[in-house]
Protein backbone atom coordinates (compact mmCIF):
# COMPACT_ATOMS: atom_id res chain seq x y z
CA UNK A 1 0.00 0.00 0.00
CA UNK A 2 1.41 3.66 -0.64
CA UNK A 3 0.63 6.02 2.05
CA UNK A 4 0.74 9.64 -0.09
CA UNK A 5 -0.01 11.71 3.03
CA UNK A 6 2.71 12.54 5.37
CA UNK A 7 2.34 13.14 9.14
CA UNK A 8 2.79 16.15 11.01
CA UNK A 9 6.54 14.75 12.24
CA UNK A 10 7.86 13.81 9.08
CA UNK A 11 7.01 17.07 7.46
CA UNK A 12 8.73 18.90 9.70
CA UNK A 13 11.21 16.69 10.18
CA UNK A 14 12.09 17.06 6.59
CA UNK A 15 12.53 20.63 6.35
CA UNK A 16 15.18 22.49 8.75
CA UNK A 17 13.71 25.57 9.03
CA UNK A 18 10.11 24.39 9.35
CA UNK A 19 11.86 22.61 12.40
CA UNK A 20 13.44 25.56 13.98
CA UNK A 21 10.28 27.50 13.17
CA UNK A 22 7.66 25.30 15.00
CA UNK A 23 9.94 25.16 17.84
CA UNK A 24 10.41 28.81 18.13
CA UNK A 25 6.07 28.87 17.84
CA UNK A 26 5.75 25.92 20.54
CA UNK A 27 8.47 27.80 22.92
CA UNK A 28 6.70 31.12 22.16
CA UNK A 29 3.10 29.65 22.88
CA UNK A 30 4.13 27.98 26.20
CA UNK A 31 5.90 30.80 27.08
CA UNK A 32 2.39 33.03 26.51
CA UNK A 33 0.17 30.38 28.25
CA UNK A 34 2.32 30.39 31.12
CA UNK A 35 2.75 34.37 31.53
CA UNK A 36 6.09 33.59 30.75
CA UNK A 37 6.10 36.52 28.12
CA UNK A 38 7.26 40.07 28.91
CA UNK A 39 4.25 42.48 29.69
CA UNK A 40 3.25 46.14 28.43
CA UNK A 41 0.69 45.93 31.11
CA UNK A 42 2.30 48.31 34.16
CA UNK A 43 -0.31 46.15 36.41
CA UNK A 44 1.08 43.11 35.13
CA UNK A 45 4.89 44.85 35.24
CA UNK A 46 4.43 45.41 39.11
CA UNK A 47 3.39 42.25 39.48
CA UNK A 48 6.43 40.62 37.88
CA UNK A 49 9.13 42.96 39.22
CA UNK A 50 7.79 42.33 42.99
CA UNK A 51 8.76 38.93 41.85
CA UNK A 52 11.71 39.45 40.17
CA UNK A 53 13.30 41.63 43.03
CA UNK A 54 12.07 38.73 45.42
CA UNK A 55 14.67 36.55 43.14
CA UNK A 56 17.10 38.97 43.59
CA UNK A 57 17.16 39.78 46.92
CA UNK A 58 17.35 35.89 47.77
CA UNK A 59 20.76 36.55 45.99
CA UNK A 60 21.31 39.43 47.44
CA UNK A 61 20.67 38.93 51.45
CA UNK A 62 21.41 35.13 51.12
CA UNK A 63 25.49 36.91 49.45
CA UNK A 64 25.51 39.93 52.30
CA UNK A 65 24.58 37.05 55.37
CA UNK A 66 27.43 34.85 53.58
CA UNK A 67 29.66 36.69 53.43
CA UNK A 68 29.63 38.30 56.30
CA UNK A 69 28.76 35.44 58.76
CA UNK A 70 30.73 32.87 56.89
CA UNK A 71 33.72 34.80 55.27
CA UNK A 72 33.69 37.89 57.82
CA UNK A 73 33.70 40.12 55.25
CA UNK A 74 33.31 44.07 56.35
CA UNK A 75 29.27 44.16 56.23
CA UNK A 76 29.71 47.21 53.49
CA UNK A 77 32.15 45.44 51.02
CA UNK A 78 29.76 42.69 51.64
CA UNK A 79 26.16 44.54 50.40
CA UNK A 80 28.17 45.79 47.55
CA UNK A 81 29.46 42.30 45.74
CA UNK A 82 25.86 40.86 47.22
CA UNK A 83 24.17 43.96 45.47
CA UNK A 84 25.59 43.52 42.66
CA UNK A 85 25.30 39.81 41.90
CA UNK A 86 21.41 40.53 42.20
CA UNK A 87 21.68 43.31 40.00
CA UNK A 88 22.83 40.53 37.15
CA UNK A 89 19.83 38.50 38.40
CA UNK A 90 17.20 41.54 38.52
CA UNK A 91 18.46 42.68 34.61
CA UNK A 92 18.50 39.00 33.30
CA UNK A 93 14.71 38.71 34.59
CA UNK A 94 13.80 41.52 33.56
CA UNK A 95 14.17 41.92 30.12
CA UNK A 96 13.09 38.26 29.79
CA UNK A 97 9.97 38.04 32.23
CA UNK A 98 8.92 41.78 32.98
CA UNK A 99 9.01 44.40 30.17
CA UNK A 100 8.03 43.70 26.90
CA UNK A 101 8.69 47.76 25.65
CA UNK A 102 12.19 48.69 25.65
CA UNK A 103 12.67 52.39 24.92
CA UNK A 104 15.80 52.27 23.80
CA UNK A 105 17.29 49.96 20.37
CA UNK A 106 20.55 49.41 21.43
CA UNK A 107 21.07 46.23 24.34
CA UNK A 108 24.51 47.90 25.05
CA UNK A 109 22.83 51.30 26.08
CA UNK A 110 19.86 49.74 27.65
CA UNK A 111 22.71 47.90 29.67
CA UNK A 112 24.65 50.68 30.27
CA UNK A 113 21.52 52.44 31.87
CA UNK A 114 20.12 49.73 33.96
CA UNK A 115 23.56 50.03 35.51
CA UNK A 116 23.54 53.28 36.23
CA UNK A 117 19.85 53.48 37.34
CA UNK A 118 21.27 49.79 40.15
CA UNK A 119 24.13 52.11 41.10
CA UNK A 120 22.20 54.97 42.30
CA UNK A 121 20.03 52.34 43.93
CA UNK A 122 23.41 50.77 45.28
CA UNK A 123 24.60 54.21 46.75
CA UNK A 124 21.37 54.39 48.38
CA UNK A 125 21.63 50.94 49.90
CA UNK A 126 24.73 51.45 51.53
CA UNK A 127 23.74 55.09 53.03
CA UNK A 128 20.49 53.72 54.74
CA UNK A 129 22.65 50.61 55.92
CA UNK A 130 25.56 52.49 56.95
CA UNK A 131 23.67 55.23 58.14
CA UNK A 132 20.95 52.90 60.05
CA UNK A 133 23.62 51.00 61.72
CA UNK A 134 26.64 53.51 62.65
CA UNK A 135 24.29 56.10 63.56
CA UNK A 136 21.24 54.42 64.75
CA UNK A 137 22.95 51.16 65.99
CA UNK A 138 20.27 48.92 63.86
CA UNK A 139 21.47 45.55 62.81
CA UNK A 140 22.97 45.01 59.40
CA UNK A 141 20.25 42.66 58.54
CA UNK A 142 17.21 44.99 59.30
CA UNK A 143 18.70 48.00 58.03
CA UNK A 144 19.25 45.88 54.87
CA UNK A 145 15.72 45.09 55.04
CA UNK A 146 14.86 48.86 55.24
CA UNK A 147 16.94 49.28 52.65
CA UNK A 148 15.46 46.74 49.55
CA UNK A 149 11.86 48.61 50.26
CA UNK A 150 13.41 51.79 49.35
CA UNK A 151 15.91 50.68 46.55
CA UNK A 152 12.90 48.72 45.14
CA UNK A 153 10.59 51.17 44.66
CA UNK A 154 13.39 53.41 42.79
CA UNK A 155 14.60 50.92 40.80
CA UNK A 156 11.00 50.38 39.48
CA UNK A 157 10.36 54.16 38.60
CA UNK A 158 13.75 54.63 37.04
CA UNK A 159 13.50 51.86 34.96
CA UNK A 160 9.94 52.03 34.01
CA UNK A 161 10.39 55.63 33.28
CA UNK A 162 13.74 55.29 31.86
CA UNK A 163 14.39 52.05 29.60
CA UNK A 164 10.99 50.61 29.37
Amino acid sequence: MVRTKKTHHEIIGSVPEAKSGFLHLSIRLIKDSLGLTPSSDVSVQFVRSVAVSVVALVVDFGGLIILKQVFGVNYLLAATLSFLAGVVVNYALSVTWVFADRKLASKRAEFVIFVIICAVGLAINLAVIGSMVQWFGVDYRLAKIVSTVVVFFWNFIGRKKILY
